[in-house]
């Protein structure tokens, strides 16, 4: 009797853990999407006290959240064969790393930013600023102000020049069968026409495009 206790219990704790699992393999897709080139190395959660039949629960989706910071809060949606659903809520430490972008000489006001001011630097996750740019985003920028060398630079820093700028609504066009089909986006990137930039949808879905005017992207 007590053998069949210890694997029920097994079972059980491998049940949660997997449950536990599907809120990981979520956040790890979040956080792709708003930084494709993180490198995660390991995440972990603090949950809230689990429901007692928790295993009876599949995961559904994560609740919304900006998921852009090393520590975080979250809640998962979870839902049983009767489809009665129940919300776990954590507290996640995501390890990674990302790249940065840093100038390598000073830049001044009203300057564009050129590739001979900076280079990529890959830095632990929580040690990079709010709103850093990326390489992606080092396209179309004006200096607000003068930049020191060897600074970390961030979105506020510059005033963007382009078509399209990161994060403002625009329309993605799909072309199917000779008609043209719309969808709402946001804008991940600035990019100019003809250029490619990333944005997403409603759903947090992640897509490419070439900006073909203003506010608006022919998607691949």
């Amino acid at each position: 009797m007590n053998k069949v206790f210890f694997f029920l219990f097994v079972f059980l704790s491998f049940v949660s853990a997997g449950n536990l699992d599907q809120i990981k393999i979520a956040l790890n897709k979040e956080f792709t999407n708003n930084f494709p080139k993180i490198i995660i190395t390991k995440i972990d959660l603090k949950t809230s006290p689990l429901p007692k039949d928790f295993e009876e629960y599949e995961f559904v989706r994560l609740g919304s959240g900006r998921f852009t910071r090393s520590i975080g809060f979250g809640r998962a949606e979870f839902k049983n064969a009767k489809n009665e659903q129940k919300n776990v809520f954590f507290k996640y430490f995501v390890k990674a790393r990302l790249e940065a972008v840093k100038s390598i000489s000073a830049i001044k006001k009203d300057e564009k930013l050129q590739a001979f001011h900076y280079k990529g630097v890959l830095l632990d996750f929580d040690k990079i600023p709010l709103n850093a740019l990326s390489l992606d985003d080092a396209q179309n920028l004006i200096a607000k102000n003068n930049i020191k060398k060897n600074t970390i630079l961030k979105e506020n820093m510059f005033k963007t020049n382009a078509l399209i700028k990161k994060n403002d609504p625009i329309i993605g066009v799909l072309k199917d069968k000779g008609i043209d089909v719309l969808i709402e986006l946001v804008a991940l990137q600035s990019g100019n026409l003809n250029e490619k930039v990333r944005a997403k949808n409603k759903d947090g879905k992640v897509m490419q495009g070439i900006v073909i005017a203003k506010d608006r992207i022919l998607l691949q």
